[in-house]
Order: C-alpha cells, then structure tokens, then sequence
C-alpha cells in the first residue's frame, strides 16, 4: 500500500495520469473528463490535460475534440420493411423506432457520434408492382445482393431483369429522421452510416423487431421478411400519375391531295391555332438506356419523343 501511494504521488507530481480515449495521445487540451467518450465530447466541461483532475468516477478522455464546433448532423431515410400490408399502429411505430435507434446508436457510438433522436414519419403501403420496378431501379443505381448496399463505381450490373426479385406482395415504406451531435474532423456522413448499419445488420433489426414485438404482446412484425434503408436523396422519385394532358382538336377541314392554285384567303399575321389538316403522329418512348445520356445519368426518369412524318408530309409539329 505504501508503495502504491508512492507511485501515485510520484505520478501526480510528475503530471502522469490515466488518459483513455478514441485514439488516445495528441494535443493534451482536448483531454476533457467524462462518464463516456461521447459525454466528454459533448460537455466538453472539466478538462483534464495532467490526465488526473476527473472527480466522481469520471474518466479523462482523449482526443475530443472540444476546440472544435459542435456540428449537428441530420439523416433523412427511407426504410422499407418487405411484407407489411398496412401501417404501422403506435404502438408497433414506438418499437420499430426504439430498436433502430439502439442498433444505430452503438454503431454511431463507435464513429464518436451522439445521437440524440429518431422520429418517423409518412407511412406509405407498395404493391408488388412498385417493389418490382424499385429493385431494377436500385439495382440499375449499383446497388447488390439482398443487402441494398452500393457497390464500387467500376463494379456493373448485367442481366438484371434476370435477377431476383422481391417475394412479398407488398412494403411499407417508413420516413425516418435521425440526429445526432458531432466534433469533426473528420467529416462524417450520417446517411452512409445509417444506410450500412441498417443494411448490413438486416437479419439482426428484423429478429430484434420480433422479439420486442412479441414481448409486448404486438404481431405486426412477424409478417416482416426483410428491411431495407436507403437516404431519400438516393431514391428515385416515381411520377405520381399519368399525364392528363389531351391533344388538340381535330383539324377544321378536310386536306385536299394537291395544293389549291390560290390560297383561299389573305395571309394573316399570326399563325392559326389549329393545324389546317391532318397529320400523323408516330411516338417511341425512351427506355432507362435513351434516358442515360453518355452512361452518366441512371436515376433519371420519363420519355423520349421520335416523331416521323410520311414521304409526302415533311413536317413535324411537336
């Protein structure tokens, strides 16, 4: 005993002490004390640069980064749970939202973020239909396997229409937004870590989500096969209905095979509002490949007009 509190007054007068942290060492003013890593970060309130000035259990912590600003970060995803057929009541919301954010929470954690909340949004209900065009589309965008997850730039995708698709008749997709607090650098994406975590750690969200499910007496995630997340700033945004749009009348007289030898009135100063006889319209729509313009553009969406005219019409009116 006598020689432990030598060594510890030995270690105090020389300015040694116990310093943890994230990477440990480095500028001694951003050592600050904590009950945690991320408490220390965020209150930055006791610093600890002898690594022996912490009271009441706390730690000093390393690396903190406390000269620099406070940054709020905001993650705004769209999670897709595979099976549903309804929305989720609030109960069932107040589950799904307590375990992604505990799952999200020890994976920000360990990136030196803090996340302070998760709030759902719109629920929406997708058809078979939908899921079918989203997977080719996700698919297209380089996603790959059953995890969503992007893929290298120079990785391509062939034969997609081949590959699987989804099972399930039907999806909900949930809106999430998701906070947290963090002191770059470096500079950290939230929606990245967000999607990884989600996607990579499928089978472990959809058995907790059971789990807790079952525990409160809730079935409506046991009819959940799979999950999937992706930032809304990656979806790609599907039209929300057919054009309405309806095509000029019909022309005012009937078109003779030869050109009158005179016109048949004075020329007017502007040109008539409908066409003076009748015209062909032929129209091609654009597939994913017309619309990708040199390779670069795949999240594009809409139509490619090719108009012809007859041999003997040589005019388009677009």
């Amino acid at each position: 005993q006598q020689q432990q509190q030598q060594q510890q007054q030995q270690q105090q007068e020389s300015g040694a002490g116990s310093v943890a942290g994230q990477g440990g060492g480095g500028d001694v003013n951003n050592n600050y004390c904590g009950a945690s890593w991320i408490a220390a970060m965020l209150t930055c309130n006791e610093p600890c640069p002898r690594g022996t000035e912490c009271r009441n259990g706390e730690t000093c912590y390393a690396a903190t980064n406390c000269d620099k600003p406070l940054l709020e970060l905001v993650s705004d995803m769209l999670v897709t749970l595979n099976g549903p057929d309804k929305p989720m009541a609030a109960q069932d919301g107040d589950i799904f939202s307590g375990t992604l954010m505990d799952i999200l929470k020890e994976v920000a954690e360990q990136e030196g973020i803090a996340l302070d909340g998760l709030d759902l949004g719109d629920q929406e209900i997708q058809g078979r239909r939908q899921l079918e065009q989203r997977r080719l589309e996700r698919f297209s965008m380089g996603f790959y396997d059953d995890h969503y997850l992007f893929s290298r730039p120079a990785m391509t995708i062939s034969n997609i229409t081949q590959r699987k698709l989804p099972s399930g008749s039907s999806a909900l997709d949930v809106s999430v937004v998701i906070t947290g607090d963090y002191r770059p650098p470096p500079y950290i994406d939230l929606n990245v870590i967000a999607e990884d975590s989600i996607n990579r750690q499928g089978e472990k969200v959809v058995s907790s989500l059971r789990e807790r499910g079952s525990r409160s007496g809730r079935d409506f995630f046991d009819r959940v096969d799979s999950i999937e997340a992706v930032a809304k700033e990656k979806a790609t945004a599907r039209p929300t209905r057919a054009p309405t749009g309806k095509p000029s009348p019909g022309p005012t007289g009937t078109p003779t095979f030869e050109p009158s030898l005179e016109p048949s009135s004075s020329p007017s100063d502007l040109p008539s509002s409908q066409p003076s006889r009748a015209h062909l319209q032929s129209i091609m729509t654009g597939s994913r490949e017309d619309l990708a313009i040199g390779g670069s553009t795949t999240t594009s969406y809409g139509y490619v007009f090719n108009m012809r005219t007859t041999p003997a019409g040589p005019v388009v009116v677009l």
